[in-house]
């Protein structure tokens, strides 16, 4: 028997943090007898339609968009298929009859707001600044969400800043499925391997920090610490990359950096690297990165930003440095360089911390929690 109906409005355009994160939280709605739907970005890679039909889960596709000011053939390609989109939604939502919508974006929200009449549930995984537009965008949400759901103390913050009821709003961390960590001599022998393994991963792009990470190489580099070597993950085939890669030909610092390109696996990540670095320069709101890396006991060590120091307490289960500080970032490595069995030490903490408070099955709970009392409300 069929708990509830609950449909997802979900991005899904690529797959990026939100989607994965969604992705298993729906895995463990289905696990849970809910009957889901889901209606994702009629613009889109296909990727994310894969693993939606891999967990079996139904979805539509709709060209909702949204107007883009900077933008504007985007504008004109969202407002000449968004009467079909527009259609094509509200036939669903005739059909499917769902009891809660859960939306991951105010551009959905906004684009149906006439037919939204129905309990909803918004997960904010951004950080918005408090700006007239965003203000006003927030207000008509208010008057349809009944929920919002914060991925970290930071982004509650956000919310409450944007004027949203802290009576609406609920805390509830990223969770992704427990993954089988290394054993402990597995685990020593990347620890103290002769050239230790830094990794930053990611997106290759400003905001993520890479330029610091350069800057802090050459710290330590200069402080005679040559024992180690960065591996960047991600796509390095954009011109933020290619001028990262000159900079570092200049400084003669090619020997303590690996590109490895965009790496689909997961295992093929994490399997020979005993520190993940996340130098992020923007609002982090609740990195997956983060996590993920904590789930397998990995050294951290991140930036100060957003959420990052919700998940990461300096010197408990990894380091916290000033963003955009090239020194403090080189001070943090050159720690874990000199004392390596802190990387363990902190790595265990963090695998304990997140296997209690970030894992899938307590935030699939937490919103089963919300969800269950507008299903019985509605029923």
């Amino acid at each position: 028997m069929k708990k509830g109906r609950i449909l997802f409005f979900i991005g899904g355009s690529y797959v990026s943090g939100l989607e994965i994160v969604t992705l298993h939280l729906l895995k463990g709605l289905k696990d849970n007898g809910y009957e889901l739907s889901c209606v994702i970005n009629g613009w889109n890679d296909g990727v994310f339609k894969e693993k939606l039909n891999e967990i079996g889960i139904p979805f539509h596709e709709a060209k909702l968009g949204w107007l883009y000011f900077r933008k504007p053939m985007w504008t004109l390609d969202s407002l000449a298929n968004y009467p079909k989109a527009f259609l094509t939604c509200r036939k669903i939502l005739r059909s499917f009859k769902p009891d809660v919508i859960h939306f991951c974006s105010y551009h959905n929200l906004i684009m149906l707001y006439p037919l939204i009449r129905i309990k909803s549930v918004y997960n904010l995984q951004e950080t918005h600044l408090p700006t007239r537009k965003h203000k006003a965008i927030y207000n008509l949400l208010n008057k349809k969400i009944n929920a919002f759901t914060a991925v970290s103390e930071h982004i509650k913050r956000v919310l409450l800043n944007l004027s949203i009821p802290n009576e609406k709003i609920h805390l509830i961390y990223n969770g992704i499925p427990a993954v089988t960590e290394n054993g402990d001599q597995e685990r020593e022998a990347l620890v103290q391997s002769k050239i230790l393994e830094f990794a930053i991963i990611g997106q290759v792009a400003e905001w993520k920090g890479h330029s610091n990470l350069v800057g802090a190489v050459q710290n330590l580099v200069g402080n005679k610490k040559d024992n180690f070597v960065v591996v960047v993950y991600g796509n390095d085939n954009n011109s933020y990359a290619a001028s990262l890669k000159e900079r570092i030909r200049e400084k003669n610092l090619e020997k303590w950096f690996l590109w490895k390109g965009f790496v689909n696996s997961q295992d093929k990540i994490y399997e020979d690297c005993a520190v993940v670095i996340v130098p992020s320069l923007s609002e982090e709101p609740c990195s997956l990165t983060i996590i993920e890396s904590m789930t397998r006991a990995k050294g951290l060590i991140v930036s100060d930003r957003g959420g990052n120091p919700e998940l990461i307490q300096d010197k408990k289960n990894g380091l916290v440095f000033k963003a955009d500080d090239d020194v403090s970032l080189s001070d943090c490595m050159q720690l874990l360089l000199d004392d390596r069995t802190k990387i363990l030490e902190y790595g265990k903490e963090a695998r304990n911390k997140a296997l209690l408070e970030y894992s899938s099955i307590k935030m699939t709970s937490e919103y089963l929690s919300i969800y269950d009392e507008f299903i019985n409300n509605h029923n």
